[in-house]
């Protein structure tokens, strides 16, 4: 009879109580072997999206990892998902700083992680970051489409790329003169160019809030989808902003990937992507 392999280590979730006044509600991934020493990983929301995170991209990764020794903790930011809001901060930025606080205090009590990494995506990716600067206890972060910003080298190989799609230099002259009174007619109208409401900093802010978490020795790593147009359309767009960061701050680049990993081939590269990662700075 032929051997079978080992069933697979299926992480098992439980709901954490916090405990404290907020209320807020989490899922915890326990490790599937001994972490002593490891962190623990805490995922934010994404946005205004339950802590399953898109297309339940959490809970893969969660499950994920702790089959790898990486605690991990599912979090709703207050009056995100299951969490109520207090309503006692000053921005919402400021209670997620507060409520990732908060958890990280949980985690190391019912896991005893003292520790931790911070996995968010887009806003989750703004909060991650401002956490970090905040608290020692964060030593990494793994930061999905964060702010991103054009510049003159972008601008270029959108126009060659345009160019190139539309046969040639005449018609991309007719495409270019159609978006510009687009533009024009949505200015006149009152529109605005950006109806997102994410808080974005500014470039020079967030070149330095990355320098400061380099030079506190957190490790980063930056990711970025192929959503961004010219903001973001080359695999070194991170460096043509800052030079200084290349070495410092790891960067990679799904130039198919949507904004919220909705096939679950892109979340399967993510997931290679981030667990190689981690193992290779926190064994």
């Amino acid at each position: 009879m032929a051997a079978t392999s080992p069933a697979p280590y299926l992480a098992p979730d439980e709901v954490v109580d916090l405990g404290d006044e907020r209320g807020l509600v989490a899922v915890l991934t326990r490790a599937g072997a001994a972490a002593t020493g490891r962190p623990a990983v805490i995922f934010l929301n994404a946005g205004v999206l339950h802590r399953i995170g898109p297309h339940r991209l959490h809970v893969r990764l969660a499950r994920r990892l702790a089959a790898r020794g990486l605690a991990a903790l599912r979090l709703d930011l207050g009056g995100v998902g299951d969490s109520p809001s207090l309503g006692d901060a000053v921005s919402f930025r400021d209670s997620a700083v507060a409520d990732t606080r908060a958890a990280m205090t949980a985690m190391t009590r019912a896991t005893g992680a003292e520790r931790f990494v911070l996995f968010g995506l887009c806003s989750g990716a703004d909060n991650s970051v401002a956490t970090a600067l905040a608290d020692p206890r964060v030593v990494g972060v793994v930061a999905l489409d964060p702010p991103t910003y054009t510049n003159r080298r972008a601008r270029a190989r959108k126009l060659v790329r345009r160019v190139i799609a539309l046969g040639g230099p005449v018609a991309a002259a007719r495409w270019a003169t159609t978006v510009i009174q687009r533009r024009l007619g949505r200015r006149m109208g009152g529109a605005s160019d950006d109806g997102q409401r994410r808080e974005v900093a500014s470039v020079e802010d967030h070149g330095a809030q990355l320098a400061t978490l380099a030079d506190r020795g957190i490790a980063v790593l930056a990711i970025y989808t192929g959503c961004h147009d010219d903001r973001y359309n080359h695999p070194d767009q991170l460096f043509e902003h800052y030079p200084g960061l290349r070495g410092r701050v790891e960067r990679a680049f799904f130039p198919d990937a949507n904004h919220s990993f909705a096939e679950l081939a892109a979340q399967a590269a993510l997931g290679d992507l981030v667990t190689t990662w981690l193992e290779r700075h926190f064994r």
